[in-house]
């Protein structure tokens, strides 16, 4: 059974089986409204899309051979719990009168059960007699070449000492899920190269036991169910937990710039009044999975600083930085306008911070695994902005990538709270800015 369709039959059922519970409540209720008016069609259709997105934030969606049938029960059960005490709760709030309705709530409740019977079942019957769609790999290999890839089908071979393509040309010329290195070790550096360039990309990575001395510095592995593979793991942050995050970034970024609204007023104009020039510095920056985009800080340097010296690193006492700059950039005041960078998905509130093409470009030829930086949301502070100062040379960079990697190998709503602790210390503190 290929995924697609393993998919769509996890989401009809789970669909079907929400809307008859929904109507067989609705039917057991005292509200005076047929099941087929447009009330009880419209009231279900909201409710439905609701559960749905529950559940694919929660990773209620993966295929059979990435999940524990119980685990994913388990899931599904805190899901459901979790659920109808948002819906009561707004419908407490709002005054929805078919929740109050006696009758409807408990047999509601009831009928979700149904929900973790055709998951038993259907996850049961997927896992035990149906046979999933091998997934489509295309194998990197010293010589050293596996004779029996598993759960695999490959489509295609690749000596690592002979890998010239970008990965762009390798998957619009193959249709795959991923790739797989199969190597004793000897190409380390090649290694490495591969995997740093597909971390940027949405592709599965696998690799052999044999490799794992090499990346364990780098990444997390996860052990895969019937296979001598082991899946690369770039972060451990569940659909879910993205979710949320996604959420606390839209909440602090709108309540601060609403907040702060006055101080953003006042410094535009001080700014203005300062020097010559546009209030705004924009740049382009390298975001999730190396896409594009255009950062916005409040400019603390006179204009045009790099007209004729080109992208370069701010040094400390730098002449180009204007005196309301020296006021600003200790305190990380010119950082204030990124969040309408968060706000509009570009970036997070904490990750790392993104880095300008030239340097990416540089950094990666450079750097082992410096790719591996672009697998989560760029951030306006970060776990390696509150341990080190400004990057002056390619040490410090090296020095923040260790950090960077720490934090994506580690992420978790709790780290990011640490996070934002230690960096309002850092900039009370007035340090690592120049």
């Amino acid at each position: 059974m290929s995924r697609k369709t393993e998919l769509i039959t996890a989401v009809v059922g789970d669909a079907l089986l929400l809307s008859a519970a929904f109507f067989v409540s609705w039917k057991s209720s005292d509200i005076d409204y047929s099941i087929l008016s447009a009330r009880a069609i419209t009231a279900n259709a909201i409710i439905l899309i609701y559960w749905l997105f529950l559940f694919q934030s929660a990773n209620l969606y993966l295929t059979r051979a990435k999940i524990q049938l119980m685990t994913e029960l388990f899931r599904m059960f805190q899901v459901i719990v979790i659920g109808l005490i948002v819906i009561i709760a707004t419908a407490l709030i709002i005054e929805i009168d078919f929740i109050r309705v006696r009758g409807f709530g408990p047999a509601y409740a009831i009928a979700l059960s149904s929900l973790l019977v055709w998951r038993f079942f259907w996850r049961g019957l997927v896992g035990e007699y149906i046979k999933p769609h091998p997934g489509k790999v295309i194998i990197f290999h010293n010589g050293d070449v596996t004779t029996d890839p598993g759960q695999f089908n490959v489509v295609r071979r690749i000596s690592l000492s002979r890998y010239r393509e970008s990965h762009e040309q390798l998957f619009s010329s193959n249709d795959i899920d991923g790739i797989l290195i199969d190597s004793n070790g000897i190409h380390k550096e090649e290694v490495l190269k591969v995997i740093s360039n597909f971390a940027e990309t949405k592709y599965e990575i696998y690799i052999s036991p044999k490799l794992y001395p090499i990346i364990y510095h780098y990444s997390l592995v996860e052990k895969m169910d019937n296979s001598p593979f082991l899946k690369v793991v770039f972060h451990p942050l569940s659909r879910w937990d993205r979710f949320l995050k996604r959420v606390i970034d839209i909440a602090i970024s709108g309540v601060c710039l609403i907040v702060l609204f006055p101080i953003l007023t006042l410094l535009s104009i001080l700014i203005k009044l300062d020097t010559p020039g546009p209030i705004f510095h924009k740049q382009g920056r390298v975001g999730l999975r190396g896409k594009k985009f255009t950062l916005v800080k409040f400019r603390s340097m006179i204009s045009d600083a790099e007209k004729h010296t080109g992208p370069v690193w701010a040094e400390k006492n730098d002449k180009r930085i204007t005196r309301l700059g020296r006021i600003m950039r200790p305190y990380r005041l010119d950082e204030l306008p990124q969040f309408i960078n968060v706000l509009k998905g570009e970036m997070s509130f904490v990750g790392p911070r993104p880095e300008r093409p030239a340097f990416v470009e540089r950094f990666r030829e450079s750097i082992p695994f410096y790719g591996l930086r672009l697998t989560v949301h760029p951030g306006i502070t970060g776990w390696a902005q509150v341990k080190q100062a400004y990057d002056q040379s390619l040490d410090d960079v090296r020095k923040k990538l260790e950090f960077d990697l720490e934090y994506v190998n580690n992420i978790s709503i709790q780290l990011d709270m640490k996070i934002f602790l230690k960096t309002l210390l850092t900039v009370l503190k007035r340090e690592g800015a120049h």
